[in-house]
């Protein structure tokens, strides 16, 4: 399997489960990651193969119960052959350019309460909206302050990605090294690298990413 997310266990956070599921729900990403897949006719299996993850995440993912994080949907994406903004909404562009208002963007899985006892994914918005021509994603980023420690296992998949700080501090671990990023800083790689993210500090911590998925 080329393409495959190497994280353990599960993004779904169980401190807030019946809330994130309420929202999963609302934005609807599995119902519409589960039409696509069954307008191509494809089976969970097949999907599951080419996407290199488990089929019970996939059916978790495709019942709003388990939220994907934006690697996971690259990784869909590619196994049913769509873009990956086409997941979130079906929008069709009639303008070379866009706008996208603060009050109008989607935000997956609202902020969490921080607590020094678990580790809390980042949570995301979509800065761009989606569409067939579009070959970058952008999103804004926020990184949970106290994580007690770094993830145990590393994501892969194809691309690149940028990132820039806005606020606060993380430490990125990209291709076996410790990267510190403060606010102002940038960083860019290739996806294929195993990378991920960590916030040890007292603040909550705010990037853009762009993601070129390949």
């Amino acid at each position: 399997m080329a393409d495959r997310e190497k994280l353990g266990g599960s993004s779904f956070c169980p401190l807030c489960a019946k809330d994130n599921s309420t929202y999963m729900k609302y934005l609807a990403l599995g119902s519409r990651i589960r039409t696509i897949r069954e307008k191509k006719k494809l089976s969970l299996d097949q999907v599951s193969k080419k996407a290199g993850i488990a089929i019970e995440q996939l059916k978790g993912i495709e019942s709003d119960q388990e939220q994907p994080i934006i690697a996971t949907l690259i990784l869909l994406s590619k196994a049913l052959g769509v873009n990956v903004a086409d997941i979130f909404r079906d929008r069709p562009t009639t303008s070379s350019y866009e706008v996208v208002r603060s009050e109008g963007r989607e935000k997956i899985k609202p902020l969490m309460k921080p607590t020094r006892a678990h580790i809390l994914d980042y949570n995301y918005e979509l800065l761009t909206t989606p569409g067939n021509d579009k070959h970058l994603n952008a999103y804004l980023l926020d990184f949970p302050a106290r994580q007690s420690k770094r993830p145990t296992h590393d994501i892969t998949h194809a691309g690149e990605e940028f990132i820039h700080m806005l606020d606060g501090e993380i430490v990125a671990f990209v291709a076996g090294d410790t990267i510190a990023l403060k606010a102002g800083d940038s960083l860019f790689f290739r996806s294929t690298e195993p990378h991920t993210f960590f916030n040890p500090y007292e603040k909550i911590a705010r990037a853009i990413a762009v993601v070129y998925p390949f």
